[in-house]
């Protein structure tokens, strides 16, 4: 492909053959080798001195553009789209790290810090919510006004808690390690002292309440089955048919 674009000619030409052939690789930042080949070196400031510095520009514009898709996805609550970007971003913004020793005062290091700290602050936002949506769908209320929660409220903090795991899986390139952890931790603490309170209630629940509360534990499994893994959900259930057994012989 080197010896192709080098026989592109003139640099308008030799330009579009690099985004042209931007389009062809699965992972498309890979295109930065061809920059590296060319200098013979990674090191960032050589590599800038080639006509190929262009494929780092682009490669970090395609970044750029990816973050603008992650916006659109944010507001759709597309959690499948989000977990593509944010794989695309991550594997992005590594490889610009660990294939070019980017000089960290050069311009390219500065962009790319720049980027990763965008990312951050809009999922930040987004994954900060999390432990309390659980919180509020699990809480006993003061008084039972419905008949079972809310299903869109329960896919809601779904979503939510499956943005948090998301997030942890590529929070190394994207600043949110300490943010993740935290998160985690405390959706464990609620869900583990929710639940707690959910059975006792339920074992305690009169007629009225009793299909409320079991439908808040339907949702507690639902939410551990994604924080604490399937064994753990399976338990959980069964303690909620023991509390309706109870409930029921009562």
């Amino acid at each position: 492909m080197k010896a192709l674009l080098d026989s592109a000619g003139v640099r308008p030409v030799f330009q579009y053959a690099v985004l042209l052939l931007m389009t062809r690789p699965t992972a498309p930042w890979q295109l930065i080798r061809l920059a590296i080949k060319a200098a013979a070196t990674d090191e960032s400031d050589r590599v800038a001195e080639t006509s190929y510095a262009v494929t780092v520009t682009a490669v970090l514009a395609e970044m750029e553009a990816t973050i603008w898709r992650l916006d659109a996805a944010l507001e759709a609550a597309d959690i499948q789209t989000i977990g593509r970007l944010l794989k695309d971003i991550h594997d992005t913004a590594r490889g610009l790290r660990t294939e070019i020793n980017l000089a960290a005062d050069g311009a390219w290091a500065r962009q790319l810090a720049a980027l990763r700290g965008e990312v951050s602050r809009r999922l930040g936002a987004q994954i900060e919510s999390a432990p309390g949506k659980v919180r509020r769908l699990l809480r006993p209320p003061r008084q039972v006004g419905r008949e079972t929660v809310d299903p869109a409220d329960t896919a809601e903090a779904e979503a939510a808690i499956e943005l948090v795991g998301i997030c942890r899986t590529y929070a190394g390139e994207l600043a949110l390690n300490e943010a993740t952890l935290r998160l985690s931790s405390d959706l464990q603490g609620v869900l583990e002292r929710e639940t707690s309170t959910l059975l006792a209630a339920l074992r305690q629940a009169g007629d009225r309440e009793q299909r409320y509360r079991r439908s808040q534990l339907d949702a507690a499994v639902r939410f551990a089955a994604q924080v604490f893994g399937a064994e753990y959900a399976a338990l959980l259930a069964k303690a909620a048919a023991r509390s309706d057994r109870n409930t029921v012989r009562a």
